[in-house]
């Protein structure tokens, strides 16, 4: 046992200063272990919440697919709709002048013959007209 004494007694500067190297070196592999595994739940943890993220994220965007389409169709419908109306407007106008035109014709005909049928005169020309006709400004 003496021997191991007188051997510790005798260590030099050199010898101590590997000692306490040796000391830090295993300390800070220590550390660097406790960082790597912290490190690695945090990654499993990072890649878990990456994937729910992308599950999630696909089906919003399945959602908004089908959402789009759905607007598309509905914006083809109203499209039709409004060019119906527009080309029923077209008809209309069309249609009304002529049509305004006959009814017109139609109740003058018809007044016309009733005085006949009655043996009424015709009112004189100026009195025909109860409506006051306007001249187009020049």
């Amino acid at each position: 046992m003496r021997t191991a004494m007188t051997q510790l007694a005798t260590m030099t500067t050199s010898d101590v200063l590997a000692v306490v190297a040796a000391t830090v070196v295993v300390a800070l592999v220590a550390v660097l272990a406790t960082v790597l595994v912290v490190l690695a739940r945090t990654l499993r943890t990072l890649r878990e919440t990456v994937e729910v993220l992308e599950d999630e994220a696909v089906a919003l965007l399945e959602d908004a697919r089908v959402t789009v389409d759905e607007a598309a169709v509905e914006i083809d419908r109203v499209e039709r709709l409004v060019t119906s109306a527009e080309r029923l407007g077209d008809a209309k106008r069309a249609i009304a002048t002529p049509v305004v035109k006959a009814m017109a014709f139609g109740t003058g005909v018809s007044r016309a013959a009733h005085r006949l049928r009655e043996g009424e005169q015709p009112p004189p020309r100026s009195a025909r007209n109860t409506r006051t006709r306007r001249r187009p400004a020049s």
